[in-house]
């Protein structure tokens, strides 16, 4: 009985992780496809780490930006009010997938899976003159306006969202936020929500995740953000062809006290990944090199900080993996380790930026 219930086991590591990413709803024709799964009880969210890391980054942007008169308390304070959805819950959670049209062009939408209150979200759009869009039966707004109507701060960013897509043929269908349910709401043009709602209900197939890169995402432990590449849904090209370039992966997973990165690329052969695996071991035994600078220029106590968290971030990439056809970059970082370097990281760089000329001229 004991091997048989060691099996089970490793089975059910590497399957059921995959199963915390829900990409109902995602088109299975997506080119790109990402989700990110809950992390409440992970160190990257409720940990005293994550905590300090966060505060330490409101007060810095705080710093840097007074003139905004907005933190992020006040920022989710306004969400709150707006529609009842709380920013800041660990239990949110996002999908969804683009394909690419022969130009290039996105189309597709995201899924933002979220408890929040409806009726509140209508009459706060409705006292604003939010712009009404519809996707079939379901209600929405236009989104760029909505995102105006919640502050001063909000129509600033939204005053650099274009008012149509890029893409001429859709000019008509400007990008709105659509209240599917109190758990759910899509954001995308109306067509293309429509046919996320449809998804949503059961009515076609939805994006899955294919088996080959379950064992990728239970390498992380608890994965809570992947990334999935189909290049056979990519606009077609002589390089891309010629590349062998099948698909990959990116995922981030907590282990234990450590945060896992796993990305992986996968080709037609073992022939066309070798020389791409060559170029990035290449690359990677340079990193140290580059990081330890040049020791024949003066270096400031900042530079010499910035390079010192350089070369204790790289520590924690380790060799790089080729297996058959597949290619793969493995990193890791104490969950506390990390914070800490991303919180001198940023405080650098905002006291780079408080240093830095004014701007002349009109």
């Amino acid at each position: 009985m004991r091997p048989l219930s060691t099996l089970a086991l490793l089975l059910t590591a590497a399957v059921l992780p995959a199963q915390d990413f829900d990409f109902r709803g995602v088109p299975a024709d997506s080119a790109i496809a990402f989700a990110t799964a809950g992390t409440r009880g992970l160190k990257i969210s409720d940990s005293p780490a994550a905590k300090g890391f966060k505060a330490r980054i409101e007060k810095i942007v705080a710093d840097l930006a007074p003139e905004t008169g907005a933190d992020q308390q006040e920022i989710t304070a306004a969400v709150k009010a707006a529609a009842g959805l709380d920013l800041e819950s660990p239990d949110t959670r996002i999908a969804g997938g683009f394909a690419m049209s022969a130009t290039g062009l996105p189309t597709g939408g995201v899924i933002v899976r979220a408890r929040h209150d409806g009726s509140r979200l209508a009459a706060h759009a409705a006292a604003h003159k939010v712009g009404a869009l519809r996707a079939g039966n379901h209600r929405g707004w236009v989104g760029r306006e909505l995102l105006a109507s919640l502050g001063e701060d909000f129509a600033k960013v939204a005053g650099g969202i274009p008012a149509e897509p890029a893409d001429d043929a859709d000019k008509s269908e400007p990008i709105g936020v659509f209240d599917v349910d109190n758990d759910t709401i899509v954001i995308a043009q109306p067509k293309e929500a429509a046919r996320i709602i449809a998804l949503l209900r059961g009515q076609g197939a939805s994006y899955a995740l294919s088996a080959n890169l379950r064992p990728q995402l239970a390498a992380t432990g608890r994965p809570y953000a992947v990334v999935s590449v189909n290049a056979a849904k990519l606009p077609a090209s002589a390089e891309l062809a010629e590349s062998g370039f099948l698909g990959g992966i990116f995922a981030m997973g907590e282990n234990n006290s450590d945060q896992v990165l796993k990305l992986s690329a996968t080709f037609t052969s073992k022939e066309k990944a070798a020389p791409v695996a060559m170029q990035a071991q290449g690359m990677m035994a340079m990193l140290p090199m580059m990081a330890a600078g040049d020791p024949t220029k003066p270096q400031s106590d900042e530079d010499k900080e910035m390079l010192a968290l350089l070369g204790e971030f790289l520590a924690g990439i380790q060799p790089l993996e080729a297996a058959g056809s597949q290619v793969t970059l493995t990193a890791k970082w104490d969950t506390k380790k990390l914070f800490g370097m991303m919180e001198k990281l940023v405080g650098l760089g905002a006291k780079k930026a408080k240093e830095a000329p004014a701007p002349t001229g009109k």
